[in-house]
């Protein structure tokens, strides 16, 4: 069977010899006292006090994992309690934009006044987690786990941890990346707010963006006319380069969204289980507007978990190595009657000749979790293709593998799927254009079974391998 999977991580950042090679960045910012009751300063303080930083009830796991002939440096719970807050700071002055005063929680040992580091001794030596996306990972976190379940009281209750490893010794990688709601970085001398900005490494500004995955935050860039030169670059795209050069570097209102509902942005705890899964639907209908060269986009949802922001990915498929870098965002309430309602200029788009997108629509529950629906089309010498100018494409394999072909709208009979690239019975996922369906047929000429898809399919289970005539409808 040709159902494939892949394991998508947030970040595929490659160490070698203590130097990241790709990583984030952002001008450093003032950073205003909080408005809630206890004042936090979050100008760092000189001499041994540390400086002052805001606990939620649910805070960020932070966990020092020490290999067995790698020990971590002697100053790291000072130094990156110094770091962490000044983080803490960055967020916080970056939600502001957008009317979100929110902090996110740091763990805190009240007799020292230090973030808390929860310190876990590794089985084996630094060689055994070398950086191999999950393989590393999935290790790492089944030993955090064990040292869990004898030293619960040693962690919050939140789901989301960060992973710091001593720097290498011996010249090999090491985990550096996002992994579902962990993120994984590097600890050396220079990981200090003193070293920011850094003409040499990136690893600063790469720790920040990890943190920006292990809190929920997927790849996005800034849009291209109303924010790129004014804001600079989005931190969860490029980003982690800029910040660590001292550079302009900000959060993007879906970004600063979704940390608004993130469990250890709350304060108090709000009645909602973070991220308890909803049933959903989700029915958006995208329009060409070419007097005001703009997408239109309306619809509606449907959801028995209550819907706080509706959120749009703009992004460009330029294959595999673009990992949704290029997406551009929008955010925008739900309307009257669970009614959503958008509009997505072409000047804020980088691509717009001859490219394809994938557009992803989600709903960000308040509880936040979120569930998304996937749409795409494609420019053709600067016009979106949809509607009776659209097309579908069919691939191999499930997950959208194997070769794909485009077929615009049309009737096409065996003979003419095999003429444009498409064996007979060889059809496993569908990727639909905007404003178009597809009826497949398991007979030639339109004859036999059939199946109708009005969204795309990664798999079309029911009708895997049966296509043997189709038809592409504008809708």
């Amino acid at each position: 069977m040709k159902n494939k999977k892949q394991l998508c991580f947030a970040l595929l950042l490659m160490i070698s010899s203590g130097i990241l090679m790709s990583s984030c960045k952002k001008a450093q910012v003032s950073e205003p006292e909080t408005t809630q009751a206890k004042p936090i300063k979050l100008a760092l303080e000189s001499g041994t006090t540390p400086p002052s930083f805001v606990t939620n009830t649910k805070n960020l796991n932070i966990v020092m994992f020490v290999p067995t002939d790698n020990p971590a440096l002697s100053d790291y719970k000072t130094r990156l309690t110094s770091l962490l807050v000044h983080f803490q700071g960055w967020f916080h002055t970056e939600m502001l934009r957008y009317g979100y005063d929110k902090y996110m929680g740091l763990p805190k040992i009240d007799s020292t006044g230090l973030v808390r580091f929860i310190e876990i001794p590794a089985q084996f030596g630094q060689s055994a987690y070398p950086y191999d996306s999950g393989v590393s990972a999935t290790k790492i976190l089944n030993e955090i786990a064990a040292y869990k379940a004898t030293h619960a009281s040693e962690f919050s209750n939140s789901s989301h941890t960060l992973i710091l490893l001593p720097n290498r010794t011996d010249g090999g990688d090491q985990p550096f990346y996002g992994y579902g709601k962990n993120c994984f970085a590097v600890d050396n001398a220079n990981m200090a707010v003193d070293k920011i900005p850094n003409a040499s490494s990136n690893l600063l500004g790469g720790m920040l963006h990890e943190l920006g995955h292990g809190l929920n935050l997927p790849h996005d860039h800034a849009k291209y006319a109303s924010e790129q030169p004014t804001l600079g670059t989005s931190l969860m795209g490029s980003g982690n380069v800029t910040f660590s050069k001292g550079q302009p570097t900000f959060l993007t209102e879906v970004d600063a969204a979704i940390l608004n509902r993130n469990e250890v942005f709350q304060n108090p705890l709000p009645s909602e289980t973070p991220y308890e899964a909803a049933t959903t639907t989700i029915d958006a209908q995208f329009a060409y507007n070419a007097t005001t060269q703009a997408f239109n986009v309306t619809g509606s949802f449907t959801s028995n978990k209550e819907v706080s922001d509706i959120l749009i990915y703009m992004d460009p498929d330029l294959g595999s190595s673009d990992a949704d870098y290029n997406a551009v965002t929008w955010r925008s309430n739900p309307g009257t009657s669970n009614t959503i309602s958008a509009t997505i200029p072409f000047s804020e788009l980088y691509y717009k000749n001859n490219e394809a997108y994938n557009i992803r629509v989600k709903l960000l529950l308040k509880n936040g979790g979120n569930v998304s629906k996937n749409y795409s089309f494609s420019f053709l010498s600067g016009v979106p293709q949809i509607g009776v100018n659209g097309s579908a494409k069919f691939h191999q394999n499930a997950s959208y593998g194997g070769y794909g072909v485009s077929l615009p709208v049309g009737q096409y009979t065996t003979a003419d799927l095999i003429s444009r690239g498409i064996s007979n019975n060889d059809v496993s996922s569908v990727n639909l254009g905007l404003g178009v369906k597809v009826i497949m047929y398991d007979g030639d000429n339109f004859t036999g079974s059939s199946i109708e898809l009005t969204s795309s399919s990664t798999y079309v289970s029911t009708f895997n391998d049966k296509a043997s005539s189709i038809k592409v409808i504008a809708l």
